[in-house]
């Protein structure tokens, strides 16, 4: 039995440290401050699992690399513009991602190009999944799909690729290498180890790799191993047409030839063992579904032994037996070395060779060995920095100094699981704090709180109960609410779930009544199949009446090589289509990925408290003595404009140190009307926007990365270029430096005049199995010539110059344990 007691006090105990009377505070109207990304949570369902990202600011998405199957996915993220200027500092962050378990393993943030960040989700083995943004554009949802497949069935979403992620080439040949330069590689980096093959010019050149590696960190520690035996040693990027080579392992063979048989059994019996084997595996019983496929791969030869072995493999993966897992699928090479059980079996290898190099994750609870037998288990992760900036402004002589920055920040994930072979039993914290030690004007200080809940996982009745402060992306929720959800899975297919309480949007959010929601979801998503569908009402209320009434629908397409999302929110109490987002990608050839995000909205989102934009009250009560509740209505669909999105994406790697991206993308935004006191607002018109960038590996130094950018940006009223540089040096051990320059000019005809902005940066950060400890510093040179008003004697314009110098700081350490 699991303690409930104990586990409630530790959440409560949790929330204390934190402060959990941030409810308390009225959000903050500054700009937000610390990490990107919020959280980041993972739910896990029978065949499938969810994650949940929460970001500090609105973001779209641009494409994501791998598409749709990978160890690992970049994702890349457009900055708002509620996220701050484009040229900002971005520090990288380590988000710990609550509930991973052996799935996902880690997430990195990085940003390589001005207003771009860059999400790396890290997984245990190659995994298919597709994403898509929330409504509001706060969140984004990766589903992860067939993580419970049949592999025996050969059942699979998405044909078996080649590795994708990051490898290290040892050496070149024009010669095919021998088996035994293989092994040899493997045995001595204790990996895996292929051999690619690809023409180049008008010759064929074959290369010995080890790999893949999910991050570029990962290879990096390889690399330097591998250097003192093969010194012409590179990372690169795993190609879409690499081949696998079987490696060979020592003394296996011996072992699979010497196998004990039982008498055979019938083949009726034969099957009714196979039937409760599954079975047993479905409902994650391992030991029996272990017992069971023992005895069947015990017998003589007979057709469906392969499936037997591989089975066999998987349970003991799944129940924590890595080392026995990998002898059994060893034996399976070794029987059955063609067809595409072999594949699959060669595919999961792969998986645990990564496994075995990588760090464990700080966000899996009991991953293996031992761990994988407590009881009660601790995740975490925390971090500690400060920044400082300050700006001088000198305009027609007169120069003025002012701190803009002068920020501590506090920062700290706490996640605890305690788990039986019925129950699954966590709660998580997630909360800061930042102190503005001297800041001008002076903003205070703020807390946040962006999760406290409990949650208990019954599997015996496939349930799902979670309490508190969480995020919920899909199911209408924007943001963050305070609350309870309820999940129940009905069979492998469907599962409908609901949630209820208090809407907080922010982590800076007050817990407030003021208003109310509740929203029902099914969720059909068939295994095996490439279309998923999920369907949810969502009602919300305040103090006057119906804030959002809405129906909602979602459609996801997944196959290899291509995914496809269609998200659509009609509200039947305005009577308006709220939002309607179809996302995909697909690859063109053996190189390319195109994508696309066609998107038409009402900005912001479509609720009865847009009725208080402009006015003088912030109080819909209040609003409502003076005003009908048709007329408050019509207000709020007046204030609310139309935004239409079209964004189209291009990606390809030339060769193997190189990597070219493209983006083209346009935005409209419609003004919106004059009604009860409030003055109409002009639409933007259609901005135009386009950036390329090259990125290269390797070029100067083993492991060293460049990225070069261009970004042109053109609207009816401002024009801007911006090109950029950005690299990674590796300085000595875990020690890399990062140098960065930015320049950017801006036309912008409201000023009269013209702006230049230059940005150089460095960055330096030391990262180990679990922390990184990293300091940033910036000196921005701001630039402008203004036209005044033309003198009254002469006619002629007058010009003034202004110039602005900023300098900025940042140290920062993070760690997971």
């Amino acid at each position: 039995m699991i303690d409930l007691r104990r586990l409630s006090a530790a959440i409560v105990l949790l929330a204390a440290i934190f402060g959990a009377d941030t409810g308390a505070r009225a959000a903050p109207t500054a700009p937000f401050s610390g990490p990107f990304v919020q959280l980041i949570d993972m739910t896990r369902y029978t065949n499938h699992a969810d994650i949940s990202i929460q970001f500090s600011c609105s973001m779209r998405y641009l494409s994501n690399r791998p598409v749709s199957h990978g160890a690992r996915t970049s994702i890349r993220l457009l900055l708002g513009p509620d996220c701050g200027p484009p040229l900002q500092t971005i520090l990288p962050e380590l988000p710990l991602v609550g509930g991973g378990g052996k799935l996902v393993t880690g997430a990195r943030v990085e940003s390589m190009m001005p207003g771009e960040i860059t999400l790396e989700l890290s997984f245990s083995r190659p995994m298919d999944f597709v994403m898509a943004p929330t409504p509001s554009g706060l969140g984004l949802r990766v589903r992860l799909l067939n993580t419970a497949r049949r592999h025996a069935a050969g059942v699979l979403l998405a044909a078996p690729q080649a590795p994708t992620g990051y490898a290290v080439n040892l050496d070149s040949s024009r010669a095919a290498y021998a088996r035994s330069a293989v092994v040899a590689a493997a045995a001595a980096l204790q990996t895996q180890a292929y051999v690619s093959e690809t023409t180049l010019g008008d010759g064929r050149w074959y290369r010995l790799r080890v790999g893949p590696f999910a991050t570029h960190a990962e290879a990096e520690r390889v690399l330097r191993i591998a250097l003192a035996r093969y010194p012409r040693a590179w990372i690169a990027q795993s190609a879409a047409h690499v081949g696998i080579a079987t490696v060979g392992h020592a003394g296996v063979r011996a072992a699979a030839e010497s196998a004990p048989t039982d008498p055979p059994l019938p083949g009726a019996v034969r099957a009714k063992l196979m039937q409760q084997a599954r079975r047993a595996l479905e409902r994650h019983h391992y030991p029996r579904a272990i017992d069971l496929l023992t005895r069947l791969v015990r017998q003589p030869e007979y057709p469906q032994r392969a499936a037997a072995q591989e089975l066999l493999g998987l349970a003991r993966e799944r129940s924590g037996q890595l080392a026995e897992a990998k002898a059994e699928y060893q034996e399976y090479l070794l029987r059955y070395p063609h067809g595409a059980g072999a594949r699959r079996v060669r595919m999961r290898l792969q998986s645990l060779a990564e496994a075995s190099l990588a760090a464990p994750s700080a966000g899996e609870f009991g991953a293996s060995g031992a761990n994988a037998r407590r009881h009660l288990t601790l995740a975490g992760s925390a971090s500690l920095s400060y920044e400082f900036g300050r700006d001088q402004t000198i305009t027609a002589g007169t120069t003025t100094t002012t701190n803009s920055v002068d920020t501590a920040l506090v920062y700290g994930d706490f996640l605890m699981r305690e788990r039986s072979r019925r129950y699954d039993l966590s709660a998580r914290v997630d909360g800061g704090y930042t102190k503005n030690i001297a800041s001008s004007p002076p903003t205070g200080s703020q807390d946040q709180l962006a999760a406290a809940y409990a949650q208990v996982i019954d599997r015996y009745w496939g349930l799902t109960a979670r309490f508190g402060r969480q995020p919920l992306a899909s199911q209408g929720v924007v943001g963050l609410f305070d609350g309870l959800y309820v999940g129940y899975r009905i069979n492998s297919r469907w599962r409908i779930s609901g949630a209820a309480g208090l809407p907080a949007y922010t982590s800076y959010s007050a817990v407030s009544a003021r208003q109310k929601f509740g929203t029902v979801t099914a969720d059909y998503s068939p295994a095996g199949r490439p279309w998923a569908f999920e369907a949810y009402l969502f009602d919300q209320t305040n103090a006057i009446g119906t804030e959002r009434r809405s129906i909602g629908w979602q459609t996801r397409y997944a196959a290899a090589g291509r995914t496809a999302v269609m998200l659509v929110d009609y509200d039947f109490a305005f009577r308006q289509l709220n939002s309607l987002t179809l996302i995909g990608n697909t690859r063109v050839g053996p190189s390319w990925v195109i994508g696309f995000d066609a998107d038409h909205r009402r900005s912001p989102m479509l609720e009865l408290s847009n009725a208080l934009i402009g006015q003088s009250t912030t109080d819909l009560q209040t609003l409502a003595t003076q005003y009908t509740p048709s007329q408050i209505q019509q207000m709020a669909l007046d204030r609310t404009a139309t935004s239409n999105t079209f964004v189209i994406s291009a990606d390809r790697p030339l060769g193997e140190r190189w990597e070219f991206m493209v983006d083209l993308s346009a935005l409209e935004l419609s003004g919106t009307r004059a009604s009860y006191g409030v003055v109409a607002t002009q639409s933007t018109g259609l901005d135009k926007n386009a950036s390329m960038q090259v990125a290269g590996s390797s070029l100067l130094q083993a492991g060293d990365l460049h990225v070069l950018g261009v970004r042109v940006d053109d609207s009816p009223t401002a024009r801007s270029a911006t090109v950029s540089w950005d690299a990674r040096f590796i300085v000595h051990g875990a020690w890399r430096m990062g140098p960065r320059l930015s320049v950017e000019e801006l036309n912008d005809p409201t000023l009269g005049g013209k702006q230049t902005i230059y940005l150089p940066q460095l960055q330096t950060d030391w990262t180990g199995k679990a922390s990184v400890f990293e300091f940033t510093a910036g000196y921005q040179m701001l630039n402008q010539q203004t036209l005044v008003q033309p003198q009254s004697l002469t006619g002629q314009p007058v010009s003034s110059a202004l110039s602005q110098r900023s300098l900025y700081v940042s140290l920062a350490y993070r760690v997971r344990f």
